[in-house]
């Protein structure tokens, strides 16, 4: 795809603004989509040149007048959007609200609303009925362009969504993964910064800022946009770059070792706004470890543990959900 502008061509990019004076090309087995503010779009057709040549606003709203020199235009006109003229070199064509295509050759296919033909006596082509190149009004034939477009406005269509992680997060710094539809836009919003997702496949992903946000609870605000439709969440985030703290006193009577203590740490505040407020314990004890865990509501812990061995080696271990650590040796 080529922009042409007094003289210049470039290759066209995503949010190209497309003054009057501007024309777009299409290659071979590439098309594009134009969109109008307040809405409504166009889709450039493969092998097609469309030139902009006026876009006015008037006491009827928006005006906008295109010339289609080559190939196929398929046009989603807005009603209540203003005028809408689209020339070629055979035909015209006016609307104020409709679904239709039209090709440079002189056929009109009309699928929603009317078009009205000013160069051919005002004579009008209503939905279900097209223009042939010849001339003359008939019944509407689909070919495989029509079906082509169609599916890409069935896709377009689709609702717009965007999915986060179910519990709020606890990170040593800012990761994040949303998922959405592929081709959507997604950004995070946290700290006054805003950074966009990269994604493929619909899954996007946030690897972490450059500049790393301090300690403390944060609310990120993750947004989808796609065609004119927008979706925001937001997911609580606890950034933890601090091990538990761990005071534990043990007790060895033959072959059982209990274990009191007590865990503090940032995801076991009450009212943090944390995600799973817990931390997991491993007590290694001869080379057998054991597994639990304490949460914000019980982060005194009492823990009775077999002692293959009366004098083995114990090591416990403290982890938080943001994956830091603390070893404390047990006597």
């Amino acid at each position: 795809m080529r922009v042409d502008r007094a003289g210049q061509s470039r290759v066209a990019v995503v949010g190209d603004a497309l003054d009057p004076g501007v024309t777009l090309n299409t290659a071979a087995g590439a098309w594009a989509e134009v969109g109008f503010t307040g809405g409504g779009y166009l889709r450039l057709n493969e092998q097609s040149e469309l030139s902009v040549l006026a876009v006015e606003r008037t006491e009827r709203g928006r005006e906008v007048l295109l010339k289609l020199s080559r190939g196929t235009a398929w046009n989603v006109v807005q009603k209540g959007q203003g005028g809408y003229r689209l020339d070629t070199p055979v035909v015209s064509t006016a609307v104020r609200g409709t679904v239709f295509r039209v090709d440079a050759s002189g056929t009109v296919k009309v699928f929603e609303g009317q078009v009205a033909l000013p160069g051919e006596s005002d004579q009008a082509v209503s939905a279900g009925q097209q223009r042939a190149e010849a001339g003359g009004v008939g019944t509407l034939q689909l070919d495989a362009l029509d079906r082509f477009n169609q599916s890409l406005d069935t896709e377009r269509a689709r609702p717009l969504t965007l999915d986060l992680p179910a519990r709020a997060l606890q990170v040593q710094d800012l990761t994040l993964l949303a998922r959405s539809l592929p081709d959507a836009s997604v950004q995070a919003s946290v700290a006054g910064r805003t950074v966009p997702l990269g994604g493929a496949d619909g899954v996007f992903r946030l690897e972490r800022l450059e500049d790393s946000l301090p300690e403390g609870t944060y609310a990120v605000t993750v947004t989808a946009t796609r065609y004119g439709q927008t979706l925001a969440r937001q997911v609580p985030l606890l950034i933890d770059r601090t091990a538990p703290a761990v005071t534990v006193q043990a007790r060895r009577e033959g072959r059982v070792l209990t274990l009191t203590g007590r865990v503090q740490d940032a995801s076991l505040q009450p009212g943090a706004g944390t995600p799973a407020g817990r931390v997991t314990l491993r007590a290694t004890l001869g080379g057998v470890t054991y597994t639990r865990t304490v949460t914000a509501g019980t982060p005194d812990f009492r823990w009775t543990l077999p002692l293959t061995t009366p004098g083995a080696t114990a090591t416990l271990h403290a982890r938080d959900a943001a994956g830091n650590e603390r070893h404390v040796e047990i006597p």
